[in-house]
């Protein structure tokens, strides 16, 4: 009974651990995400145990034999090994509910990865555009999202309405600076600041702090009268689907925005 409380509860932890490590290896170099992914993949997703009927996930099955493991150690004795088993089955459960956390994201959110206030004139990508980067630097609203008839453009209207330009009743300099403060607080590096005879446009990258992906984050400031009309793009370096961060990060920005803007 021990050696087999033994086993899962290190297999379950193992199972943990593999989800742990994924992002940071892919951060790090040691894999590309794609690795990363497939490694979640393969403790995580279920497996047909009976075609059609059941279907098992690795990890929780684990979680779940670790903690009756565990009970029964605490019982039964050695106590030490049923704390480090209920251990193991609490960090398989955390760590599965990963995986699952994405795929509601990615169910719940369009197949893009490109969100802008903008659709006629986009805020480009200068600074970031020669960096490593599977997505190129400019807007493709016109094509159609993967499985879907609907364009990148059309996807982004219907799951949000609500993003769309700010006009902020400070001048263009004003604006600037608040920008210029605002962007550091939500843990983005800015790249570069041009001042054009259109206005302001400052770019700044967003990286993700499991998995390391960059996100290009520009924000276009033109003057209106005494006001000052704000744009705002978000677009991921690689990726297919955003699971929905893009849009979130633009929010955020115009919330923080509302907050501290006259």
């Amino acid at each position: 009974m021990r050696v087999l409380t033994t086993i899962v509860a290190l297999a379950a932890f193992a199972c943990a651990l593999t989800i742990a490590i994924a992002g940071p290896g892919a951060k790090m170099g040691w894999w590309d995400y794609g690795t990363g992914f497939s490694m979640m993949r393969k403790v995580a997703s279920p497996i047909d145990i009976i075609e059609g009927s059941i279907s098992l996930s690795p990890i929780f099955v684990l979680a779940g034999l670790s903690l009756l493991g565990g009970l029964a150690a605490l019982v039964m004795r050695p106590r030490g090994l049923g704390v480090f088993a209920i251990l193991a089955a609490f960090a398989a459960v955390a760590a599965g509910m990963v995986p699952i956390k994405m795929r509601d994201l990615a169910t719940s959110n369009p197949f893009i990865h490109d969100i802008t206030t903008d659709f006629d004139n986009p805020p480009p990508i200068i600074a970031g555009a020669d960096e490593d980067r599977v997505n190129p630097p400019e807007y493709v609203g016109d094509e159609l999202v993967r499985n879907t008839d609907m364009t990148v453009a059309q996807a982004q209207r219907e799951a949000f309405p609500e993003l769309g330009p700010k006009t902020v009743n400070a001048s263009l300099d004003e604006t600037a600076e608040i920008v210029r403060n605002l962007i550091p607080s939500m843990n983005m590096v800015i790249l570069d600041e041009t001042l054009t005879d259109e206005g302001w446009l400052i770019e700044a990258a967003y990286t993700s702090f499991w998995y390391g992906f960059v996100d290009d984050f520009v924000v276009r400031l033109s003057p209106e009268g005494s006001q000052t009309r704000v744009d705002v793009r978000s677009k991921s370096r690689v990726g297919g689907s955003d699971l929905g961060a893009n849009a979130k990060r633009v929010q955020e920005f115009f919330d923080k925005l509302d907050a501290v803007a006259p």
